[in-house]
């Protein structure tokens, strides 16, 4: 009977959403290390993640294990990016799920809305008795997901992104998994030991709100049903010193980038994909749109043609 005898749910309804809730608390609030597998686009990547809830809120690190070497780093106002071959590091706001292929709901509640989430039965990964929760998009302007939920201490232990037919595209799969009852335990620096080779690239300074800087003529019209506008901001490059603004939407579970920026002279127009992400870019008053994310095709679409400019 799906291992409910092994742990307390929290008192809600539907028990798929329960499993959902209680994986998105655990991934947040426990302390952890551990090695997972990340396969997209044909490739396969291993990456190693320790986890951390103090007094002094999250910090997160993630290194990867093969090919290139790189390594991110997020806490409360951060998002820390080193590349030891090509010396830079890279220091951005710190936003949800932009760094990492390990990806958890926040607002369940607003997912059953757009998505129809049950219990599709049990299943063993890395050793650890899981619960298997789908949640299957109810448009098709969405991916679907599955997860494989610790029985024990609701952490994720698998997740497989799908397309609109159900294939999977997307997969994150933990070969090891270890839990820290002291936060201490786990020790690691916000920001690493760099040398004078390095290339510091600020974009953000952790000391006040980007979205002031947005250009408020550039508008999205229409939204695909669910999606809000989580961010907005405008930055300068800088390599190119051009002006790039970036509007964010989610709907909790997907979550879609808008980029415009002055039009290049080999402005690429109509649709492109590479594995679960999708891109469609348009001009518009001398200005190229992308609607870039991991959604349909049709979404990223139906997004760029809705985006209007009101200064012409």
């Amino acid at each position: 009977m799906l291992l409910t005898s092994l742990v307390s749910l929290p008192a809600w309804a539907d028990p798929a959403m329960d499993w959902v809730q209680r994986m998105s608390d655990a991934m947040r609030n426990l302390n952890y290390h551990g090695v997972f597998v990340y396969m997209h686009e044909n490739q396969l990547e291993s990456m190693q993640i320790s986890h951390r809830r103090d007094p002094g809120g999250e910090k997160e690190r993630l290194i990867s294990l093969n090919g290139e070497a790189r390594e991110v780093i997020r806490d409360n106002q951060n998002l820390t990016c080193i590349w030891p071959s090509s010396r830079k590091v890279v220091v951005d706001s710190s936003r949800k799920n932009s760094f990492s292929p390990i990806f958890i709901p926040d607002d369940i509640a607003r997912l059953e809305k757009f998505y129809q989430l049950r219990l599709l039965g049990e299943d063993r990964v890395a050793g650890a008795e899981t619960v298997v929760v789908h949640i299957d998009p109810r448009d098709e302007f969405r991916y679907g997901m599955k997860f494989w939920i610790n029985a024990g201490n609701g952490l994720m232990m698998k997740s497989s992104l799908l397309d609109e037919s159900g294939r999977e595209i997307e997969q994150v799969m933990f070969t090891s998994l270890t839990v820290y009852d002291d936060p201490a335990d786990l020790k690691f620096d916000t920001m690493p030991q760099i040398d004078d080779s390095y290339t510091l690239v600020r974009y953000h300074r952790g000391d006040g709100d980007e979205a002031g800087e947005a250009d408020d003529a550039w508008q999205l019209t229409r939204a695909p049903r669910g999606f809000w506008r989580e961010s907005v901001l405008r930055r300068r490059m800088p390599d190119s010193g051009q002006t790039i603004q970036q509007m964010v939407y989610t709907d909790g579970l997907a979550s879609l980038s808008i980029f415009i920026e002055k039009q290049g002279n080999g402005t690429h127009r109509g649709g492109t994909s590479m594995g679960a992400v999708n891109a469609y870019m348009r001009v518009l008053a001398d200005h190229s749109i992308t609607a870039i994310g991991e959604v349909p095709a049709i979404t990223v679409r139906q997004v760029a043609e809705a985006v209007t400019y009101r200064g012409q």
